[in-house]
């Protein structure tokens, strides 16, 4: 049971009534990740700013800086709201800072690639609302939960297709239709 069902509830219906095409909540899922981990990459090119152990096989790749705290906040933040899906979700996201970090330091042209992704994740995901959903993104509404949220809600749409958290994903999903259907009524008048 989430520690904060009633507040994840409606931050979860507050996004996804703006992810109800099957194409754009599929673009999501691949493209909200790559984001996050293109940001990951840049940010691992900051100057260390503070005091952090490292693992040695990671002292190369990891280091004490905006990157290093974005994946500290996150992790926090999600375990604050979840702990179980936290748990689940961190070791991806240090795959993610691992793995962007190290294009963004050694591969060549790292720097390019991670420009590309980010910008090309975000067209596609724009383009999937205006396309796709027929209106503007979540992002214009709620900017922080557009960029603490959602690669939060990113996964637990994953680990709903596995069927984890039913009695969650079922109260959300009957909240977003209500939503949906009251928003696509309002366009027709």
């Amino acid at each position: 049971i989430f520690k904060n069902f009633s507040f994840l509830v409606s931050s979860y219906c507050l996004s996804y009534k703006y992810h109800s095409h099957p194409i754009n909540v599929l673009q999501h899922q691949i493209f909200v990740p790559l984001i996050v981990w293109s940001s990951l990459g840049f940010l691992s090119l900051t100057p260390s700013f503070f005091s952090f152990p490292i693992p040695e096989m990671f002292k190369n790749v990891v280091f004490p800086n905006w990157a290093l705290a974005m994946y500290l906040i996150y992790s926090v933040y999600y375990f604050i709201l979840d702990a179980p899906v936290s748990l689940l979700y961190a070791p991806i996201q240090g795959f993610m800072l691992v793995t962007s970090s190290y294009v963004a330091h050694y591969v060549a042209y790292g720097k390019l690639i991670l420009g590309i992704v980010y910008i090309l994740s975000w067209v596609i995901q724009v383009n999937g609302h205006y396309v796709y959903e027929k209106r503007a993104p979540a992002l214009l509404d709620n900017l922080p939960q557009a960029f603490i949220m959602a690669p939060f809600f990113v996964f637990l749409e994953g680990l709903f297709s596995l069927g984890f958290k039913k009695e969650f994903h079922d109260t959300v999903e009957k909240e977003i239709k209500i939503k949906v259907d009251a928003f696509h009524k309002s366009k027709k008048q």
